[in-house]
């Protein structure tokens, strides 16, 4: 698998399948966390989780060298 594609699947797919894939689970739950709806908390969770994964994917490129136009 090349970096550029997994740059992809780390800033766009892990965060993408962090969020949507639970949801039915969760939104049907009863549970809360601190009186809050356990799906309002994931939500909550996947936010700094997103921004690390774009981070980490805009880190692995290669920033040496100059766009080739």
């Amino acid at each position: 698998m090349t970096l550029s594609r997994l740059r992809i699947i780390a800033g766009l797919g892990i965060p993408f399948f962090a969020v949507l894939v639970p949801m039915p689970w969760l939104s049907s739950s009863a549970l809360t966390v601190g009186g809050f709806p356990v799906a309002l908390v994931w939500i909550f969770v996947c936010l700094p989780l997103t921004s690390f994964c774009m981070a980490l994917a805009w880190m692995s490129e290669d920033h040496q060298h100059p766009d080739e136009d």
